[in-house]
């Protein structure tokens, strides 16, 4: 039996590549290819048009992303049930509601009895409703769907094993960013693996410094440096450091 995945069972998995296809899916079947096209360029327009909000991500151009990510699709869950209303069948609506609120409770760090019984629940409702997707003829040959079925497993596991959370692949993949994606901008693309291995180095030794001098005293724990994602319009996220090479920012250091 696989752990749980959070992020490419749920959060990408049945939520961007099953839920969010069929929707366009659906669309493209009742309304014919142009009609679905002006539906989604208006529920991108509504998408855009939440209001800001804490902890409200905005999306100016809709939900279409150059690339999506874990937290595209998070942030897309809090807006996109509003946006499909008046378009979709209220069975979607409902089906789309019980997964995320199935989501939700998977991602909390602790459980209890009553939470389990809740995602059971949350399940099962998606399960009645996501029948409209064979109904409508986007999934006639039902929901044999590896990604769909550990669903199933969620509450098993989790007695077992803990928090879903604990065993995100989100973790390793992060890491992944830290330790290839960054380090492979910061180098010049030529023999890059030798230089980044080299910058790796470099920071493993200086967090090791900063550690010594807290010890000592010497520098207040509190002080890190600012560090923040910046969205390139050709080469996509890029972080500070490459930012500062290329002068469009300055990099100073504040208490955290």
């Amino acid at each position: 039996m696989l752990s749980p995945d959070l992020l490419h069972q749920v959060i990408k998995g049945t939520f961007k590549d099953h839920l969010v296809t069929w929707v366009g899916d659906y669309l493209e079947e009742e309304e014919g290819k142009a009609r679905a096209a002006a539906i989604m360029d208006d529920i991108d327009h509504r998408i855009a048009a939440a209001p800001a909000f804490p902890g409200l991500r905005r999306f100016p151009e809709g939900r279409r992303f150059k690339q999506w990510t874990g937290d595209d699709s998070k942030a897309l869950m809090k807006v996109y049930i509003p946006a499909l209303v008046g378009y979709v069948p209220s069975e979607i609506i409902w089906a789309l509601a019980a997964f995320l609120e199935f989501c939700y409770i998977a991602r909390r760090s602790r459980f209890s009895p009553s939470g389990l019984d809740e995602l059971d629940k949350q399940l099962n409702s998606f399960h009645h409703y996501r029948e409209v997707f064979r109904e409508t003829g986007i999934r006639p040959k039902g929901f044999s769907l590896p990604r769909q079925h550990s669903l199933m497993h969620y509450r098993t596991l989790i007695e077992e094993f803990g928090a879903p959370g604990g065993l995100c692949s989100s973790i390793t993949e992060s890491r992944h960013i830290t330790a290839v994606k960054k380090p492979w901008r910061r180098s010049n693309r030529y023999n890059a693996l030798r230089q980044m291995l080299q910058t790796n180095q470099r920071l493993d030794k200086l967090h090791a410094l900063r550690v010594d001098f807290v010890a000592r005293k010497m520098i207040p724990p509190f002080h890190q440096m600012v560090v923040k994602e910046i969205e390139d319009d050709e080469a996509g996220p890029v972080d500070e450091l490459d930012a500062i090479k290329s002068g469009s920012i300055t990099s100073f250091w504040i208490p955290s």
